[in-house]
């Protein structure tokens, strides 16, 4: 269970084994013919690989599209160009790792390999039952991380100081106005 890195660039949040230990009975089962896979891949390991390194894109690229990646970043209003927001850097990721890597499982499952066998026609299918349920995984790690925001170390000296911390506390009192209270450290 650790990120896969080219030299200092990490690539992918997720191995083939973390991916086949989510659902091992997706390949136990042989239910995903990956003989006519479209680059056939050397191995079974590799093709997840690939597909968890285009997750680890995919996600990156969630994160530098959210909000909150802006407000960490301290853009505020909507007079900005979305081009102009540095890039997610996965590799200052000091905490959490294992929540990332779970998120990135929960994307190659959701997104590539139950979709080849999923039968769409038929809601109640137990593959569209699980992609329902990897993707509800998915949204509900992706939302806490991006709230907590205590596992990234913007400065890169692999310490996440109080500084660097965004996180919010939701008060569950009863104020004057609707919204509940919000405090950013």
């Amino acid at each position: 269970m650790a990120f896969i890195t080219v030299g200092d660039t990490v690539v992918s949040y997720a191995e083939a084994l973390d991916v086949r230990d989510k659902d091992q009975r997706l390949f136990e089962g042989n239910e995903i013919d990956f003989t006519n896979v479209p680059d056939n891949p050397g191995s079974l390991n590799n093709y997840i690989e690939d597909l968890a390194i285009k997750s680890t894109n995919r996600i990156n690229q969630k994160i530098r599209a959210s909000a909150r990646w802006r407000e960490y970043l301290g853009y505020t209003g909507t007079g900005f160009d979305i081009n102009s927001i540095p890039e997610f850097d996965p590799s200052n990721i000091v905490g959490r790792k294992a929540d990332f890597t779970d998120m990135c499982c929960y994307y190659v499952l959701k997104e590539y390999l139950l979709p080849k066998i999923a039968d769409f026609g038929n809601p109640e299918s137990p593959e569209v039952q699980k992609i329902q349920y990897y993707d509800d995984k998915f949204n509900e790690l992706f939302t806490e991380l991006m709230n907590m925001f205590d596992w990234f170390d913007e400065d890169g000296d692999s310490v996440v100081e109080d500084g660097e911390k965004m996180v919010r506390f939701s008060l569950t009192r009863r104020t004057r106005g609707r919204r509940s209270t919000t405090r950013v450290r």
